[in-house]
């Protein structure tokens, strides 16, 4: 059967056909249909991704002969048994594939292309909830996007309703959603109004459904503040043209409070998407980018016209004409012209850059100074790294070479191609073959790449970290693995594979594109068509000129505006990543500090809460005083909060819910500055930096004397030990073992001597040996503070004044070991558990 233009376009964009044939059929409601087709060969070589579809070719109703194309997406895809499901919504009057699918019956086979099928990826960065809009013809799509969203996501499911039994389709369930039906009415405009007045910031819409509705709808958010990178608009259906005709009825009752429940929604506020934070990022450079990018066009035309006086030369040598000394002077003058103004461009660019990377990494600097220290725990070293060194680096690049070499890549092609036109259309019409051949290729390739990119980032990030992973687990590994690299080794092997399925049939496509593009085979072309015209008299010998000057590096150009696209994207995906630091929330300082006075402290929780998402509360309803010269251990189950409620006091986060008061004082109305001279912390991790051993001890107090640093040393037992190193206190990189290196950390807390000593369990990992002189570093430490300490063995705090359990992130009891050991409850369970864990070991 005859598909017409479309489906030539499709075969030459490389379209993979196959017939397959129906096994089954389920009427889900008198308007929704779900039939199961074999495909035997739909599956060899596939990776079928969420949302993914099959174009179908539906026989013409009116027998014309004619085939039409109609996408549906994959439903229940089963590459082992070789089959699938596609759910048609059986429009009135139906249209091909409705007319088809309402009489398809067990046997009956179908022509079905599998081309350019677009699928579901998870935006990056994750968005705070997904708005999924539609109809019945949506729903497939909208299941195979709920099983992708994360359980604590948000999704908002707001669908209109045509038929009375729509409602009866099936949707997939989660745990976030909320379904909204929006009775369908004679105005288009109907769903978009649906959609709540809120504030939608970092929200993702997938929008799909009836042409009209789809427009109205991404109107709406756009209204809204939505970016367009946070919008997938793609209308499935078209009323009116053969595709189906809704009902119009009045809205029920309980619809119409569903309706109304949305309309009253609180105003919208200004939204602002983290997926625009390149574009804020780079937002003042726009108009200066658009400028240079102008006025390198200028200079790349002035820069092309020597080549043009020289043709016009080469006419006149041949013609023996006068004033070629003239013509020899104009191309130098524009060619000296050009080289001047394209430097100077450059020149004016890198000033621009300077100056803009010069405040990037300056705002990079200083917002590291305003985020919770907790940002610090959740991200590596690595990435504030790729920030200020490696992302400022490919900006760079953007701001003064890649914008410039993409205009000129692409300016200078056209300029010749229009200019050659005027000398020989057929010559010129010869050139394009190539750059056409060149485009399919690209498409092709394109098309066949566009599921691996998202595999191919996912491989490369899940292979650095676990090199970074491997690395600092090397001494395990070797000892433990199979082979050199176990798992590690594994998965590069497997990360090999992938590469090798997906630009093994790539191959030979890029090969004759690298030969498509060198100047040589332009040059061949060239000299065989144009001599063949000049042989044929259709073109003059003194045309070929400029065809060989000009037109041999045609292709090499247009690589060049590929590559540079390329750059512009990395470019811009560095923008990104700094605009998502620069995003991230920090804390807030006072105005007008609070001063803190004295050297006891009263510290209180008042009904503190607290969530890392705004979504999910990690804490809830915690009431605690810590007395001066007390020591309160924070005990429960993994997870329980402990090390989150003790990190709250540090003010690596700020409550989500209550206060946390010190001397009455909110944390948040504390400069950073004095509240760390107040606060001090030892953790079981330790963290010593480059230095020397004395620097090491003295980072809280940099002016301190070698006296009072060794001071401080001899009150941590650590002193003896520095004694022995090569250079003493002097010594740089010193090799301490875990116990030493902890002592060091509390020799360091010593010397700042705060008022409030937050613990987390500090012997967790010494040795018994280095427990022993830990536990006495720790007791010197603690005298007359007040202290808070995570415990996650319950001996080390038998004997501390006040034990609080929390369990869920709640207080469920405290008291002292006595007291909770003498009643009923999960410390007494968590004790007797540790003690016979103490006994069978």
């Amino acid at each position: 059967m005859a598909r017409g233009y479309g489906g030539a376009v499709m075969k030459v964009f490389g379209a993979q056909e196959h017939t397959i044939t129906v096994t089954a059929v389920h009427d889900v409601t008198p308007h929704y249909r779900r039939i199961t087709f074999a495909a035997p060969t739909f599956f060899d070589g596939k990776t079928i991704d969420p949302a993914n579809f099959v174009r179908l070719w539906a026989p013409d109703p009116d027998g014309s002969g004619r085939e039409h194309q109609r996408g549906y997406t994959l439903v229940e895809p089963d590459p082992d048994t070789g089959s699938f499901t596609l759910e048609f919504l059986l429009h009135e009057p139906a249209g091909p594939a409705s007319a088809w699918a309402r009489e398809a019956e067990p046997g009956d086979t179908i022509a079905m292309s599998w081309w350019a099928s677009p699928h579901f990826v998870t935006p990056d960065p994750a968005p705070d909830g997904y708005l999924l809009v539609g109809d019945a013809a949506s729903i497939p799509g909208i299941n195979a996007i709920l099983a992708t969203i994360p359980d604590t996501t948000p999704v908002q499911v707001l669908l209109e309703q045509f038929h009375d039994d729509d409602r009866d389709i099936p949707l997939a369930a989660h745990p976030g959603r909320t379904v909204i039906w929006q009775p369908a009415g004679g105005d288009p405009a109907t769903l978009a109004r649906a959609i709540g007045e809120r504030d939608w910031s970092n929200w993702f819409a997938w929008v799909t459904g009836e042409t009209a509705s789809v427009k109205h709808v991404r109107a709406r958010l756009r209204e809204l503040g939505f970016p367009k990178p946070d919008v997938h608009g793609r209308a499935y259906w078209s009323k009116g043209k053969a595709m189906g005709k809704d009902r119009e009825r009045p809205a029920a009752p309980a619809e119409a409070a569903e309706v109304a429940e949305v309309a009253t929604s609180p105003p919208a506020t200004a939204g602002r998407w983290r997926s625009r934070a390149g574009a804020r990022l780079l937002a003042p450079l726009k108009s200066r980018l658009i400028l240079a990018g102008v006025f390198q066009a200028v200079v790349t035309l002035l820069r092309l016209a020597p080549y043009l006086v020289l043709v016009e030369l080469c006419r006149r040598l041949l013609a023996d004409d006068d004033g070629l000394a003239g013509l020899g002077v104009l191309a130098l003058v524009l060619m000296g012209a050009g080289t001047t103004l394209a430097g100077l461009l450059v020149v004016a660019m890198h000033v621009v850059d300077a100056r803009f990377g010069h405040q990037i990494r300056t705002a990079v600097v200083d917002k590291l100074s305003r985020l919770p220290l907790g940002w610090f725990g959740e991200h590596s070293s690595g990435r504030v790294k790729k920030a200020v060194q490696d992302d400022a680096t490919d900006l760079h690049y953007l701001v003064t070479h890649a914008v410039l070499d993409v205009v000129a890549a692409l300016a200078a092609p056209l300029a010749v191609l229009v200019y050659l036109a005027t000398v020989s259309g057929w010559l010129t019409a010869i050139l394009i073959v190539p750059l056409i051949v060149f485009l399919l290729l690209t498409a092709r390739m394109v098309q066949g790449s566009a599921s691996e990119l998202a595999r191919f980032t996912t491989w490369e990030t899940r292979v650095g970290a676990e090199a970074v992973a491997y690395l600092d687990g090397l001494t395990v590994a070797r000892a433990y693995d199979a082979g050199p690299a176990g798992g590690f080794r594994a998965n590069l092997a497997e990360r090999a594979r992938f590469l090798d399925a997906w630009q093994r049939p790539l191959s030979s496509r890029k090969t004759v594109l690298d030969l498509m593009t060198r100047p040589l085979s332009s040059l061949l072309l060239i000299l065989t068509a144009g001599g063949l015209l000049v042989g044929a008299g259709a073109l003059e010998p003194v045309d070929l000129v400029p065809f060989l000057l000009l037109g041999a590096t045609f292709g090499s150009q247009l690589l060049a505006a590929a590559y540079g696209m390329g750059s512009v994207r990395e470019a811009r995906a560095a923008a990104q990543r700094i605009g998502l630091l620069l995003d991230e929330p920090e804390l807030s300082r006072p105005e007008r500090p609070a001063e803190l006075a004295g050297d006891r402290h009263v510290v209180r929780f008042d009904g503190v809460g607290f969530s890392y998402d705004g979504r999910h509360s990690v804490l809830e309803d915690v009431d605690l005083r810590l007395a001066p010269g007390t020591v309160t251990a924070l005990v429960g189950p993994s997870g329980a909060g402990k090390s989150t409620l003790a990190a709250l006091l540090a003010r690596f986060h700020d409550p989500s819910r209550g206060r946390i008061t010190i001397d009455g004082v909110d944390l948040r109305d504390v400069s950073p500055t004095d509240l760390y001279r107040r606060v001090g912390f030892v953790f079981q991790d330790v963290m010593l930096v480059r230095g020397t051993v004395h620097d090491n001890i003295a980072l809280a107090r940099p002016d301190a004397t070698r006296e009072q640093v060794e001071r401080a040393a001899r009150a941590a037992g650590i002193h003896d030990r520095i004694t022995r190193l090569p250079s003493g206190y002097d010594t740089h990189g010193a090799r301490l073992s875990g116990g030493e290196a902890q002592r060091l950390t509390i020799a360091r807390t010593l010397l700042a001597d705060p008022g409030i000593l937050v613990l987390d369990e500090a012997t967790a990992y010494a040795d018994p040996e280095s427990e022993h002189h830990v536990q006495q570093a720790l007791s010197r430490l603690a005298a007359g503070r007040t202290v808070l300490v995570i415990a996650h063995r319950l001996h080390t705090v038998t004997g501390a004044d006040n034990i609080v359990v929390l369990d869920g992130g709640r207080v469920v009891q405290q008291g002292t070991h006595h007291d909770l050991l003498a009643t009923p409850g999960l410390y007494r369970e968590l004790w007797q558990a540790a003690s016979h864990e103490r006994v069978t070991a």
